[in-house]
């Protein structure tokens, strides 16, 4: 999965590991995507946005669990006398709790479905249930203040040239940073001063369940954001690895006798600890 939590000029910077050399960039851009993925384990959910259907088994109630969803676009069920998918309209459902508002910075997923139209349940099958969505614990972006310049950016383009679009300062991006442009996510595995005042992003095409697409000249950038404690773990694990190839990566405190479990800093399960799953939903 391209997707990390941190980003590798801030894992290079003063705060964590304090080296200017480009030469181990490639690995170091793989480490933080390994702590990524050993916190989406840890936490037994992600928290990247992951765009896409997915099947549930159907409850014969009119709630249904569901993994964190971020939104919803479409509900289907199968019926069970004809093996027939029927969409429900918009207004046959709401996602649930309602006040989660998972677009926000301090916000949570949905993780139920719940039908408001009289007498609908989700029928009582195995798999019988495919919600469309957008799927992760929150789908919150920033926009960079960057847009695309120069030419458009062709589906096949493996370069992205952004400039600042003028609005006010801008975010400066950096390999291991996803973005997004119109309906696209692109994860960014390089980021090159392009000697005219703008950004020459490398990028991996239509990451998370999107298709790659043409961006005119012009496209606003938005950039994805993480719960500040699942970057801040990420930054720290990683560097924490790196760090263990030569020495001890951390010391524990004395009254400590459980020592390092895995090589995990006691501080990152600390920072993680408030966002493990605690129930899991029943998807197939």
């Amino acid at each position: 999965m391209p997707n990390t939590y941190g980003d590798l000029t801030t894992l290079k910077s003063s705060a964590f590991l304090n080296t200017p050399d480009d030469g181990h960039d490639e690995r170091l851009l793989g480490m933080l995507e390994t702590a990524s993925r050993w916190i989406d384990g840890y936490c037994d959910r992600h928290f990247f946005v992951s765009e896409g259907e997915r099947r549930f088994d159907g409850t014969g109630q009119v709630s249904l669990a569901v993994t964190d969803l971020a939104s919803a676009a479409e509900v289907r069920v199968r019926q069970g006398s004809t093996s027939r998918w029927v969409g429900w309209n918009s207004g046959d459902w709401l996602a649930y709790p309602l006040n989660a508002a998972p677009m926000e910075p301090d916000g949570r997923p949905y993780t139920r479905i719940v039908a408001t139209a009289g007498g609908r349940r989700f029928p009582l099958s195995r798999g019988g249930v495919i919600v469309a969505g957008a799927w992760g614990y929150g789908d919150v972006r920033e926009d960079t203040g960057l847009q695309v310049s120069g030419a458009e950016v062709a589906a096949g383009d493996a370069e992205a040239p952004v400039t600042s679009s003028g609005g006010g300062p801008s975010v400066v991006l950096s390999a291991g940073h996803t973005v997004r442009v119109g309906d696209e996510q692109m994860h960014v595995t390089g980021a090159a001063d392009d000697g005219q005042g703008g950004t020459t992003l490398t990028v991996q095409r239509g990451v998370n369940g999107t298709m790659p697409a043409t961006h005119a000249v012009g496209s606003v950038v938005s950039v994805y954001r993480y719960p500040s404690a699942v970057t801040e773990a990420c930054l720290q694990q990683a560097a924490i690895w790196w760090r263990e190839r030569v020495g001890s990566p951390f010391s524990l405190p004395e009254d400590d006798g459980r020592g390092d479990v895995d090589g995990i800093s006691p501080a990152v399960r600390a920072l993680l600890k408030p966002y493990r799953r605690r129930v899991a939903a029943m998807g197939v």
